[in-house]
């Protein structure tokens, strides 16, 4: 899914780790889930990785491109165990951000107490 970000947001990719029994339905929920974390949290939305289980690494190899090209510095994930594509998601985190200086925010909703913008922990 590809938006034309806007130029005076921080722009924001995301990805998704679909799993094998999810629904059309249920894809497009996660998708306006992140969309709307980003636009409430300031981000401007460039593209949703789906990472197909019959296609493991494509969508992420893609994302890692992505970031680098459009000096994205944010990647926007549904929950942590979207990023286990390839290992522990924080081990996963913590290279993304030292090697390309990308941030993992978790798009969680709004809890009591926490940050909306909450990154995904060390």
């Amino acid at each position: 899914m590809n938006h034309h970000p806007d130029q005076t947001r921080a722009l924001a990719h995301a990805y998704v780790r679909a799993h094998m029994m999810m629904t059309d339905t249920e894809l497009a929920d996660v998708k306006e889930r992140l969309q709307h974390f980003a636009h409430r949290e300031g981000y401007s939305i460039g593209t949703v990785f789906i990472e197909r289980i019959d296609q493991v690494p494509a969508a992420f190899h893609a994302l890692v491109e992505a970031l680098e090209r459009d000096a994205a510095r944010v990647l926007l994930v549904p929950s942590p165990h979207h990023l286990a594509v390839l290992g522990p998601p924080n081990v996963l985190a913590e290279h993304l951000h030292r090697t390309a200086g990308v941030r993992v925010v978790v798009a969680s909703p709004d809890p009591v107490g926490r940050p909306r913008d909450s990154p995904l922990p060390a």
